[in-house]
């Protein structure tokens, strides 16, 4: 069994889906080549065994792979975290984050002016035409309320993520 903290079994999980994506390419690079010539095999021993040796690696990191994010899976929907004297669990901060992440980009994307987006420009017929976010000091100071949260709720799993251990049984590590 390997123990890893959360953080290490992703980090880890990452570096297994590199060697895989290597695998992948030999069968676009060394393996894709001529392999008869005039209905006679000229494959080498070696290259065929080079075959069946990327098919057990695939095997291998694809059982590594899916026990560490299964393990992962488990230890963030069992793990509790206390935020403002509330419990939750590591994946119901995880997804409150990555959906106030996106809320604080798409806000910010729509209150901010600049290229493209001048505040005040001239409109013929029309004359000086000041545009903005209706009510947007509300706007911005919900941003920077939400970015506060964010903020915390990330170290929050920062910490969890740097202390808390799975156990896994790898067959390429």
């Amino acid at each position: 069994m390997t123990e890893l903290t959360l953080q290490e079994a992703i980090f880890t999980v990452s570096n297994l889906r590199n060697q895989l994506n290597k695998e992948y390419a030999k069968f676009d690079t060394e393996y894709r080549v001529p392999v008869a010539v005039n209905n006679e095999s000229i494959v080498n021993d070696g290259k065929a065994a080079d075959v069946k040796d990327s098919l057990k690696k695939i095997e291998q990191l694809k059982h590594d792979i899916i026990t560490l994010k299964a393990a992962v899976h488990h230890k963030n929907t069992t793990g509790k975290l206390t935020i403002d004297d509330a419990e939750y669990t590591a994946s119901e901060v995880l997804e409150s984050l990555k959906l106030e992440r996106d809320i604080v980009n798409n806000l910010q994307n729509n209150t901010a002016f600049g290229y493209h987006r001048e505040r005040i420009k001239t409109v013929a017929g029309v004359g000086i035409v000041e545009e903005g976010i209706i009510n947007e000091k509300e706007v911005l100071e919900y941003i920077e309320a939400l970015e506060v949260k964010v903020n915390r709720k990330s170290m929050l799993i920062d910490k969890f993520n740097s202390t808390e251990i799975i156990e896994a049984e790898l067959k390429t590590i």
